[in-house]
């Protein structure tokens, strides 16, 4: 080493900080999956009973437990309901009703969201307000007004009176697609006003293909509601004619006899129509909660 050199100190190497090693996980982790199977158990356990239900004859149900399994596949349930005399006509009656509704709720409803999304007028945060405070109040509120109102236009038994109260709209759906339009990128209408084009073709080719996950899912709010209304078809009619699946499932137990096979048997087949709709759109279903990322 030359004179005058001052020794090179060498410190000692410095390791990297080891990164702890995560022990087991909490407790409150298991609670929590915990609770969670236990909410999964409430919710599927009236659909394994009325499975084990419609494919049991009436003595076999009354003679074992309810969680007992069908000892063999028993059709004679199904066969009972699918060729009686009313069932298939109550059958197309649901869905006549539930296709009007569903087209009027969403066609009525996007037009709404549109304008209180990005029209400008006089008054219309307002007007949105209090519409939306419509959502406070119960349906069964409105229940005696409606049917006064369609008795005196002498609507009553008619198919008209089932879904006309509901076809203009509902405050939900509408609320969730204007929060959905209101999302969408404003430079994009702009650029189309610009080029002169109508509200009615940027509602078009604008805002119905770029909003197309939240119509799919007020379609589907609309269908479930207008295929499960119950009360409504219940007050507003009393004949066969126009009697939908809800109200004639009902009327299947009555003082004098319980058929609850036939009863489990009428409800798998209405709930096979929302299985359907529900696995073929539950993409769209998860793609409308994902709102999109750009703001106005």
């Amino acid at each position: 080493m030359a004179a005058g050199t001052a020794p090179i100190k060498r410190h000692p190497a410095r390791t990297a900080p080891r990164m702890r090693s995560r022990g087991p996980r909490p407790l409150w982790y298991g609670l929590f999956y915990l609770c969670l199977a236990l909410i999964a158990v409430v919710f599927v356990a009236p659909y394994v009973l009325a499975f084990f239900g419609a494919l049991k004859p009436a003595s076999a149900i009354y003679g074992s437990s309810p969680w007992t399994p069908p000892a063999s596949l028993y059709t004679g349930n199904f066969k009972t309901i699918l060729f009686s005399d009313h069932f298939l006509r109550y059958l197309g009656n649901t869905a006549l009703v539930t296709t009007v509704l569903t087209t009027g709720q969403v066609g009525f409803g996007v037009l709404a969201a549109y304008a209180f999304a990005r029209l400008q007028f006089p008054g219309r945060d307002a007007l949105f307000s209090v519409y939306l405070a419509t959502l406070m109040v119960p349906n069964v509120v409105t229940l005696v007004p409606l049917y006064t109102i369609m008795r005196e236009v002498h609507l009553t038994n008619t198919y008209w009176a089932i879904f006309l109260p509901y076809t203009l709209g509902a405050p939900y759906t509408i609320f969730l697609m204007r929060q959905y339009f209101m999302s969408l990128p404003a430079d994009v209408f702009a650029a189309a006003r610009v080029d002169g084009a109508s509200e009615w073709r940027i509602l078009t080719r604008l805002v119905i293909p770029m909003g197309r996950p939240i119509i799919v899912t007020a379609t589907l709010i609309a269908f479930v509601f207008g295929w499960n209304n119950f009360l409504w078809p219940l007050i507003v009619t009393d004949s066969n004619s126009q009697q939908v699946l809800t109200v004639s499932i009902a009327a299947l137990q009555s003082a004098f006899s319980e058929q609850w096979n036939l009863v489990l048997a009428a409800s798998l087949v209405a709930l096979v129509p929302l299985l359907v709709i529900f696995a073929v759109f539950q993409k769209q279903i998860v793609r409308s909660i994902q709102l999109s990322g750009v703001n106005r």
